[in-house]
């Protein structure tokens, strides 16, 4: 592994260096931005500690630089200014599309530092589908759940499970970290549809139990679709899970070629006449994207975030997203455009009439435990006019609802700390949070479960109108910050 340190003080990159060296990892330092480029150039790192203090520039600066650079590897930025300033510098790189494994502030403990390049060193060892096979099984694996909300009416259509690996040493990995591995081997993607399945029916049921009766959506791979017994089985395990065919949604990506078009159309049509809904995703970015969509039964398209997140600023973007929409008015199917970051995003879908949305404006991927406390606030809080800038109704949960009675107000402009109430427990964990301590951490000092700690972050999030933890923590208040020590991992970003 080869690493770059970037900090004007030579005594402090000699430290960092000892630390790096005693870890396995061959590690440079530089003092100055015209050697750090250079070696940028001539070798990209695996991983570049940055200081933000760097004499005539400044890590801001860097970092908006590396996101140009498209800068793909892993960040651990140090200050010796106070934590807050060091989350808010680490939710900017997160924002850029840096991937910022850590935070440390200054002066530097020691063994913090080496606990950052041991994990460093565990993430890039490679991951085996043995490994991966052993995790599924070992309860390493779980599932976040992100809304997909209708237009114009703002109701929630259904919730996106998303897996996600708490690897020992490594932290939380998307499915970018694992999925390749596992669709090299038959055994161990079929483990982890399986999986994921049977942890989607779980949460079905929690839910139905709390009074949403919501479709859940489910990635599978295209590589899941060789075996002609998986509609059978699948329509036994809704049987038995009590769950209606027609609320599971299966999401496969385009961009996975099917080798076998005529096994594929059996297994899919099957799935379809047993009532189970089929999505194609990703769309627009595989090279077969009109033939699968001519063959294939699906009903809904996914329109790439690629394509969605670019569309305000880039007129080709935004032309794909409109032939998209129309193709699937055409061949009157449902249209999702995933990766809806911000009230311009959702605006310009709402102008060119696409049907519902998906992405961190209207929630970030969240526990099964947060979902009713969001869809609360959510129902308080969106549009019922069919318009971004008026306040929504309550979203689609099967059961009646009542209209709200607060004033309207602009979609997710949330009123200042003091108007906001969070829980006890809530505000613990936002206290804890602003100290710079990791989940699991916070878990461990409140003697609660990890999962447990995520529902209450991701409902204090939502209370606060908050997209990111630099946000949060401001809008929590002042009393939540104290002096941060040592070191803090961000959980949302793998490693």
């Amino acid at each position: 592994m080869q690493m770059l340190v970037f900090d004007d003080d030579p005594e402090l990159g000699r430290l960092v260096i000892k630390s790096a060296t005693a870890k396995g990892i061959d590690a440079t330092p530089v003092t100055d931005a015209e050697s750090f480029w250079q070696h940028m150039r001539n070798a990209r790192p695996d991983v570049i500690v940055l200081d933000l203090e760097l004499g005539a520039t400044d890590g801001v600066e860097q970092l908006r630089l590396l996101a140009r650079y498209h800068y793909p590897e892993t960040l651990v930025l140090i200050s010796g200014h106070g934590g807050r300033l060091l989350s808010t510098v680490r939710d900017l790189g997160v924002s850029l599309g840096l991937k910022v494994a850590a935070v440390l502030e200054k002066p530097l403990h020691i063994p913090a530092l080496e606990h950052v390049f041991a994990r460093l060193m565990a993430a890039n060892e490679p991951v085996t589908a043995k490994q991966l096979r052993a995790a599924i099984t070992g309860n390493e694996m779980s599932l976040d759940f992100q809304p997909i909300v209708a237009m114009p009416s703002r109701r929630l259509k259904k919730l996106e499970a998303l897996i996600r690996w708490d690897r020992a040493g490594c932290g939380l990995i998307p499915p970018s970290g694992f999925l390749s591995i596992a669709e090299a081997d038959a055994a161990t993607i079929d483990a982890l549809a399986d999986w994921t399945i049977g942890a989607a029916f779980n949460a079905y049921r929690d839910l139905a139990r709390a009074g949403i009766n919501v479709p859940i959506a489910v990635n599978i791979s295209a590589k899941n679709l060789h075996d002609l017994t998986l509609p059978d089985r699948l329509e036994q395990r809704l049987r038995e899970g009590g769950m209606p065919p027609e609320h599971l949604w299966l999401e496969v990506s385009e961009t996975a070629a099917f080798k076998d078009a005529t096994l594929t159309m059996d297994i899919l049509s099957r799935l379809q006449l047993k009532g189970i809904r089929l999505s194609i995703d990703n769309f627009g970015t595989g090279y077969s994207s009109l033939a699968l969509l001519r063959q294939m039964p699906f009903s809904e398209i996914k329109i790439d975030r690629t394509f969605v997140s670019d569309m305000t600023v880039s007129r080709d973007s935004r032309a794909i997203v409109k032939s998209i929409i129309e193709l699937a008015v055409n061949m009157e199917t449902d249209c999702v455009a995933e990766g809806v970051e911000t009230r311009e995003t959702a605006s310009a879908l709402e102008q060119l009439g696409a049907c519902y949305l998906q992405g961190f404006w209207i929630a970030r991927p969240m526990p099964v435990e947060a979902v009713p406390s969001w869809l609360a606030i959510w129902g308080r809080t969106a549009p019922r006019d069919g318009h971004f800038d008026r306040l929504p109704e309550i979203a689609e949960t099967g059961r009646p609802t009542t209209p709200p009675v607060a004033p309207p107000i602009a979609a997710f402009e949330q009123p200042e700390a003091d108007t906001v109430r969070l829980s006890p427990r809530q505000t613990d964990v936002m206290r804890l949070l602003a100290e710079g301590r990791s989940v699991k951490a916070i878990a461990r000092e409140l003697n609660l479960g990890v999962g447990t700690v995520k529902a209450h972050l991701s409902m204090a999030y939502t209370a606060l109108g908050a997209h990111n933890r630099a946000e949060a923590i401001r809008r929590a208040g002042p009393a939540l910050v104290r002096p941060v020590n040592g070191e803090s991992f961000d959980h949302r970003v793998a490693c």
